[in-house]
């Protein structure tokens, strides 16, 4: 009675427009043992069952024919349940498990999570350590780990769709040593990982251009390697990979070559993210497919060190080379949602078969 007026007063605090979840955090308990042990659940084995048919049977046994080496036994097997209970306990209480993901993760391709399983234990181990995935495939045994250390390990998994996605809650269970009981405690894990659509094979690569300029004049949007266009002196900033240096040699100076810039192809993929019925689930489905295709061009050009732009809707990303622009691009991607007609028009002067879009279902 006392606990519940506890909750009642402090849900009181909370203003009238708190949600259901806010109220639901204040009356989480807050006993010792539920802080040491989040989520706890126990579930007996089959061992339990046959040392609760064989103890009875251990006990009349001793008690009908005096015999002191079955009072041995008996005291033996009640002392290993009490020992192992609370060993397992002792050990599921100093367990502490942190997850984090590896910097790409592709939709619907497996990928390994990285665990690290720490005992704060002064003095005991942690053996046989069973970890899994809520929600998810994957899990992990780590066999020992030392009293106040941590080991790592690998809990491969797959996230099945795109987008920024929660890191999994960890449970662990415990079953030594004798393997009467499984206790697990769920620990919940903070952080996200941001989720890249699937990578399929692709075809030819549908290209568009904003612009009908095929030339770039400047030297940071063109790349080296043009025809030599004149020679002429060294001056502070050139690159010194364009010395000429049988000129050099005869001309007492430092000459160098000035090369005309070779054209850096301006080229985008174009994604239209219209869907003529936004609550079709098959039309949400084949969106998916389009933006796998989009993705999966852009990531094989991007690694092939070729520029590549992306129009989504009216959002358009300039053509660019590296990690940093393929990152923007790829978030992009991961995040982007279909939208009504007419929400979100594409850049007017593009030629309709160069768009990824979807055709109307007949």
């Amino acid at each position: 009675m006392a606990a519940s007026r506890v909750e009642r007063a402090e849900s009181d605090k909370l203003p009238p427009q708190a949600s259901a979840t806010e109220r639901q955090v204040v009356r989480e308990p807050t006993s010792p043992f539920a802080r040491r042990f989040p989520g706890f659940t126990l579930k007996p084995t089959g061992a339990f069952w046959t040392f609760l048919v064989a103890v009875p049977v251990l006990g009349l046994a001793a008690l009908n024919t005096g015999n002191n080496a079955l009072y041995l036994m008996l005291s033996l097997a009640m002392g290993a349940f009490v020992a192992s209970g609370a060993f397992s306990r002792h050990t599921l209480s100093r367990v502490r498990v942190r997850l984090s993901a590896p910097p790409e993760v592709f939709a619907g391709a497996p990928v390994a999570l990285r665990l690290v399983v720490s005992n704060l234990s002064f003095w005991l181990p942690a053996a046989t350590v069973v970890c899994r995935l809520e929600g998810m495939p994957g899990h992990a045994v780590v066999g020992w780990v030392p009293p106040r250390g941590s080991v790592e390990a690998s809990m491969p998994t797959v996230f099945r769709r795109r987008g920024r996605r929660a890191l999994p809650t960890v449970v662990v269970e415990v079953r030594l040593p004798l393997n009467f009981f499984v206790k697990a405690v769920r620990w919940k894990q903070h952080g996200e990982v941001l989720v890249y659509p699937r990578r399929v094979r692709v075809g030819a690569i549908r290209w568009a251009r904003l612009s009908r300029r095929e030339t770039v004049t400047s030297r940071e949007r063109g790349r080296r390697g043009g025809e030599v266009d004149q020679l002429r002196e060294f001056r502070p900033g050139d690159d010194t990979r364009d010395i000429h240096w049988k000129q050099t040699a005869r001309q007492q100076r430092t000459i160098v070559m000035e090369r005309r810039e070779l054209a850096v192809p301006v080229r985008y993929l174009v994604l239209d993210r219209q869907l003529s019925r936004r609550d079709s689930a098959l039309l949400r489905e084949r969106f998916e497919d389009l933006v796998s295709e989009v993705f999966s061009s852009a990531f094989a050009e991007l690694r092939r060190g070729q520029p590549v732009g992306l129009v989504v809707g009216g959002a358009v990303t300039q053509p660019g080379t590296g990690p940093g622009h393929a990152r923007r691009l790829f978030e992009q991607l991961a995040l982007v949602e279909p939208v009504g007609p007419g929400e979100d028009p594409l850049p007017g002067m593009l030629s309709a078969d160069a768009v990824y879009r979807l055709a109307e279902l007949r």
